[in-house]
């Protein structure tokens, strides 16, 4: 009864708005978060930089190449769940 005083929820069009709502959803996260990855790759690179710059060695190449070790294995984590999802998680098989 109540699907037939609101045809607005018994047709199908509010998935298709739900399923673009959260592709957009998640494509704000992924950005968000390749941004904050850039921006700490970057922060740690002008860490290494000004300790260069006076002497000490508060941060050293090192903990750059850990800083991108961190991020390669973050990003990567993140890809390869999302192809898993696009494989395992659909239920449409193909």
């Amino acid at each position: 009864m109540a699907l037939a005083c609101l045809p607005g929820i018994a047709s199908a069009d509010w998935l298709t708005t739900l399923n673009q709502w959260g592709s957009n959803i998640r494509l704000g996260l992924y950005t968000l978060a390749g941004t904050l990855g850039v921006i700490c790759l970057v922060w740690s690179g002008a860490q290494w930089l000004i300790a260069r710059s006076t002497g000490d060695r508060s941060h050293t190449f090192i903990d750059y190449l850990e800083q991108v070790g961190v991020l390669l294995v973050v990003g990567g984590t993140v890809a390869l769940g999302t192809a898993a999802w696009q494989v395992f998680g659909t239920g449409v098989p193909g």
